[in-house]
């Protein structure tokens, strides 16, 4: 009987994955060497953003409760599904990226080993995970070099014709990256003349020369890393590698490392001409293309200027967009306390070094009747931190639900780009009684952005 039993599950089993194969396309995988080794660039993308995230408390229940973490819009409780905490609680957060960090190694091993069902099958794991927090429950940690790696993972775990729709996908990314850059912060060059230091390595004459021509390279050179034409293909690749090393020199590894790996699989040494697919399954490919557009639009649907207020700002491709200064004062008015008393408070000397992107500068408590007012004041410390004012809103309120003492806080936020003028982005006498919503501009009854 047990033979018997033991010959019907194997069967059930090989049954089940010669399905799952099927439905996957794993045979796609198992003779093509780009897809293959595309999936070592997906591993080391997962590298990467755990390595990142395994230090960083943004989605820690301790997080929550000192409003540091900060949900997309369209889900606000998000913290619901929160169970890390930080280390000095308990270990659970590094725990459970070392089990991530096993899963890795199988992957890893089953590449080597060819074993692509298995492969694929941790790979959605490590691609479920990183989905989740990226697109549910760490709005701050979202960038575009995540969706990079996540929308070509998608591809090549999920949609069939992977090698030519991940092509397609990978130019897509440059296309749409350059509507951002249809404004005088590229075509006059003054992102980078706003800097202190200005653009690397060129004299800042040539600076609105060179960013014309990356935005002429998005919009219209991208498409020469498909051509059948090898010297003009290899010039494409050429130039795009040289333009993500120099990147880094403003956002560093991770970037690059998430654009440059796919790049050179894709359309490096291996690359061939893909001819379009003409199948019905080709379907899924071209509406995956397509929702990348409406991704990309998605961040223009709030009427006004988006780089000031923000709105929108995380949907697409953004790198890039502006160079930013900010000034945040919050007035906490708690109830009077019996043993509440009025404090000085302190404030950093003009130029004090600050290794955040963000400080704060100044803090005191006064005392106003049955009030006790404590001022708080950050200073952005970095162009590169947005002063996003739906992060602010966040913190405050949450504040507001954690401290039973707090009655409201005003809330003032100026923002400055590119090195213009400050604008009061928000103005709010009560940031407690506010709300923000998605799609919409948050004036009139949510948070009062001006811009």
């Amino acid at each position: 009987m047990r033979p018997f039993v033991s010959r019907h599950f194997a069967a059930h089993l090989r049954t089940l994955h010669a399905r799952y194969d099927r439905i996957f396309g794993i045979a796609e995988i198992q003779g093509n060497p780009v897809l293959q080794l595309s999936f070592g660039a997906s591993l080391l993308g997962f590298f990467i953003t755990f390595f990142t995230w395994i230090q960083s408390s943004s989605i820690t229940i301790e997080d929550y409760l000192t409003g540091k973490a900060v949900c997309w819009p369209y889900f606000q409780e998000c913290h619901r599904l929160f169970f890390f905490h930080d280390l000095d609680v308990d270990y659970s957060r590094s725990i459970f990226y070392m089990v991530l960090y096993g899963a890795m190694l199988l992957v890893a091993w089953a590449i080597l080993r060819r074993r692509w069902s298995l492969a694929h099958a941790l790979l959605t794991i490590l691609f479920a995970w990183t989905s989740l927090v990226a697109f549910a429950l760490a709005y701050s940690v979202t960038a575009p070099y995540y969706y990079y790696h996540l929308f070509l993972t998608a591809i090549l775990l999920f949609l069939p014709h992977k090698e030519y729709f991940m092509k397609v996908a990978f130019v897509v990314f440059y296309f749409l990256s350059a509507t951002v850059k249809f404004d005088d912060t590229w075509i006059l060059g003054t992102y980078f003349t706003s800097l202190k230091s200005g653009l690397p390595l060129f004299p800042d004459g040539l600076t609105p020369l060179l960013t014309n021509i990356v935005i002429f390279s998005q919009v219209v050179g991208c498409w020469f890393l498909l051509s059948k034409q090898r010297v003009v293909q290899r010039i494409s690749v050429a130039f795009f590698t040289f333009f993500h090393l120099y990147s880094g020199v403003f956002v560093y590894y991770l970037y690059p490392t998430m654009a440059i790996v796919p790049l050179l699989i894709l359309f490096g040494p291996l690359y061939r001409h893909t001819a379009t697919p003409h199948t019905r399954k080709a379907i899924w490919g071209w509406a995956f293309i397509a929702l990348l557009f409406v991704f990309q639009g998605l961040g223009f649907i709030t009427p006004g200027d988006r780089r000031l207020s923000l709105e929108g700002n995380r949907f697409g491709m953004f790198m890039f967009d502006a160079n930013h200064q900010c000034g945040i004062t919050a007035d906490i008015h708690r109830a009077r306390g019996d043993v509440d008393r009025a404090a000085p408070g302190w404030e950093l000397p003009r130029g004090a070094s600050c290794s955040l992107l963000y400080c704060k500068v100044k803090e005191r408590t006064r005392i106003e009747g049955d009030h006790l007012i404590t001022t708080e004041r950050y200073e952005s410390n970095s162009a590169l931190y947005r002063c996003d004012p739906y992060e602010w809103w966040t913190r405050y309120t949450t504040l507001c639900k954690q401290d039973n003492r707090v009655q409201k806080v005003a809330l003032t936020l100026d923002h400055s780009i590119n090195g213009g003028p400050f604008y009061r982005v928000v103005d709010s006498q009560n940031i407690c009684d506010e709300s923000y919503v998605l799609f919409k501009h948050n004036g009139d009854g949510h948070i009062n952005l001006s811009n």
